[in-house]
């Protein structure tokens, strides 16, 4: 009897830890599928509520590369946090949920060097102007100068049309990437659509007076 009590108490205990075993496993899971879906659905917002105001910043705005800049490497923290978690609980969100925060990223960081290359293509112009209205000295030295600073203008300039080129190309994929976490997490915060097409239209008509601008240089006489 001793014995056979024994070991219904062994029995018991061993399937008493069994189950709190498997109870702690299911625990476990569920928390890291939490975690995840609330760090992919939380960064997603916040990427979209950078980019809304990052749609409503001029270029030519004082500091926007740099606040855009701002913006883009708090998207790459957000990702960095996403990457950290056990992605194999909701492989489909972790998956959309990356690929928009990566997407985002991209236009945000590209906007912040358009407004750079937009200052910069500035200041070479006005400094090729300044340079050309005291043409009274023109000579050998001149005309170097001159050169050197319409080179330096096209260069600034085409940098800017070229941002401008892929900020257009993002803003017309964005959408691939807002339907594919769309489908993922339905709840999530999205650029409106018109908001997106119309940012996509002003980046390709921006980048059209970019290379009017360009062809003005290179056809500026200088000599």
């Amino acid at each position: 009897m001793r014995s056979s009590s024994r070991s219904k108490i062994l029995l018991g205990g061993f399937a008493a830890v069994i189950v709190l075993a498997i109870a702690g496993s299911l625990f476990y899971g569920v928390k890291k599928k939490h975690d995840l879906e609330s760090s992919a659905t939380a960064s997603a917002a916040d990427a979209t509520a950078r980019l809304r105001e990052a749609a409503g910043t001029a270029l030519d705005a004082p500091q926007a590369a740099d606040r855009l800049q701002t913006h883009a490497d708090a998207l790459a923290r957000h990702l960095e946090r996403l990457r950290a978690e056990d992605v194999s609980r909701n492989k489909s969100l972790a998956e959309a949920a990356e690929l928009y925060l990566v997407d985002v990223q991209a236009i945000l960081r590209v906007q912040a060097n358009a407004a750079r290359a937009l200052a910069a293509s500035r200041a070479s112009r006005r400094a090729l102007a300044a340079h050309i209205e005291h043409a009274e000295g023109r000579g050998p030295g001149w005309i170097q100068r001159a050169l050197a600073l319409k080179e330096r203008a096209e260069r600034d300039n085409f940098d800017y049309r070229t941002a401008l080129g892929a900020l257009a190309a993002l803003y017309r994929a964005h959408r691939d990437s807002q339907d594919k976490l769309r489908a993922a997490a339905p709840g999530t915060p999205f650029l409106e659509e018109a908001a997106r097409a119309r940012l996509h239209q002003a980046a390709k008509d921006a980048e059209v007076q970019a290379e009017q601008d360009l062809e003005q240089l290179r056809r500026l006489p200088i000599g």
